[in-house]
């Protein structure tokens, strides 16, 4: 009996905890450069009111400094939009195999807001996990992200994924997308098993209602055609590599000679290397030309890629991160229940690492070829990818494919807003915007990694400085 009370009063304790900010109606950022994404320049000596969980004005004035009850000075630090995770799981259907409890996922919330991540595109759990999240975060009992969601995938009849909605024919993709809508989700997330009669059949009525919908190409439609066809954004550059590759027609075909090779995981190596040995740039800059024609975004996700290919090298190097994960995470981010951890022998590495690199020379011509990118991590089953810190290795990543620092920049702040059609509301330091900010010690415009030195953050209206940025921290990690 005794444990249980201590169980319960520590859970009663958690909610004060969280609601227990620097909330101030007038607040004020002074003397500070503003790292502008729109122009791609720094304004400097900028005041920045903040009135409630707006920003009421950016001025060069100091006319407002005596109405602010709450200052935060701003000398030599650089303040810019928060950032966004455009491809999050933090209810991944994977992970509900480990029983994740409610607690548990509530601690990853504020994981997002105490690295600077204060919006997130929800990309797959369920809708009630969603609603529910918003709700504690909208009341102050929990501090969390601004949340755009997917709710359930939208699958073939035999879906890959608990909670799926499996759509079993063409004559009941209304109903079924009608029925998802009408749940309140923001958008569709079609996946991999989806018949590509299904698809278009889908695709075409999405187009017919103005409804956005994004996600994986399903396995029997092209990147090509799944542009035609009008989806927002394409997701972890997935059969890119292929469409790019002057062998595309022999490999969908399987009219390769493999050799000796008879292993399936010996011919998944073979195939690669195939794909990243044929890379035709003629062929990829059509293929681009096609996206940027369509308006079609892709979300490379590049950092979950590298975290995969790099795992037994990179778990070493985020050791001090894991205690800020719930029990069931840190379990499922094992090779003994992990399906991204399975079949990593020498050869697999090998190609895994040379297809990271591919990835990272694709982005480059993406870019240049004028291809919109978003920044997004896969956190959720995918190990080592991190809620929140993620981001910040996704756009450095983008940095190092070639994106200058500002166009990596832009990929985790404007792009999402402008994506999501709510850039009156976010993405840029402006007035009248939503006050989500991140106030750095280093300019992001030399180099991008800079986001990671991080001085306060403002969500909501609300500032966390470095020293409670960390107390919070500290916090989750004591309640795990």
């Amino acid at each position: 009996m005794k444990q249980l009370y201590v169980i319960l009063t520590t859970l009663v304790f958690w909610i004060p905890t969280f609601a227990q900010r620097d909330k101030s109606p007038e607040l004020l950022i002074s003397n500070v450069n503003i790292i502008d994404v729109e122009e791609g320049v720094v304004k400097t000596g900028m005041n920045v009111f903040i009135k409630g969980d707006r920003i009421h004005d950016v001025t060069k004035s100091t006319a407002s400094d005596e109405a602010a009850t709450f200052i935060v000075d701003g000398t030599g630090k650089y303040l810019i939009p928060g950032l966004w995770d455009m491809h999050a799981h933090p209810d991944d259907p994977e992970m509900w195999r480990m029983n994740p409890d409610e607690g548990s996922r509530d601690l990853l919330m504020p994981l997002f807001v105490m690295h600077g991540v204060t919006g997130i595109r929800d990309m797959a759990g369920s809708l009630q996990v969603v609603n529910d999240w918003r709700e504690k975060i909208a009341s102050g009992t929990l501090i969390g992200p601004a949340i755009y969601a997917a709710g359930p995938l939208i699958d073939g009849p035999n879906p890959m994924w608990d909670g799926s909605i499996g759509i079993p024919s063409t004559k009941h993709v209304k109903q079924k997308v009608d029925s998802l809508i009408d749940a309140g989700v923001d958008f569709l997330k079609v996946y991999s098993l989806l018949p590509d009669t299904i698809y278009f059949a889908m695709s075409k009525y999405a187009r017919s209602i103005e409804f956005p919908f994004c996600g994986h190409v399903p396995q029997t439609v092209t990147n090509y055609d799944a542009s035609k066809s009008g989806i927002n954004s394409l997701e972890h550059l997935l059969d890119i590599p292929l469409e790019c590759s002057s062998q595309e027609e022999r490999i969908r075909n399987r009219d390769i000679d493999y050799g000796a090779v008879n292993d399936r995981l010996g011919q998944y190596v073979f195939r690669n290397k195939l794909i990243i040995d044929t890379y035709d740039a003629e062929k990829a800059r059509r293929l681009f030309k096609t996206f940027v024609e369509n308006e079609t975004w892709h979300t490379p996700t590049i950092s979950m890629w590298y975290k995969n290919a790099w795992f037994e090298t990179e778990k070493v190097k985020d050791q001090a991160y894991f205690k800020y994960l719930p029990a069931y995470m840190k379990k499922y981010w094992t090779p003994q229940f992990n399906d991204h951890l399975k079949f990593r022998n020498k050869e697999f590495l090998k190609v895994k690492q040379a297809m990271v690199d591919h990835y990272m020379r694709i982005i480059r011509d993406m870019n240049k070829a004028g291809v919109k990118l978003l920044a997004g991590t896969d956190t959720g089953a995918n190990p080592l990818c991190w809620p929140g810190l993620g981001v910040h290795l996704e756009i450095e990543m983008f940095e190092k494919a070639g994106l200058s620092p500002l166009e990596a920049l832009r990929t985790a702040t404007i792009n999402p807003a402008i994506y999501l059609g709510i850039l009156e509301d976010y993405g840029t330091v402006s007035k009248g915007k939503y006050a989500d900010l991140i106030l750095l010690t280093e300019n992001p415009l030399v180099s991008v990694s800079n986001t990671q030195k991080i001085s306060g953050v403002v969500k909501s209206g609300t500032y966390f400085s470095k020293k409670r940025i960390e107390e919070y921290l500290e916090e989750i990690a004591e309640r795990q």
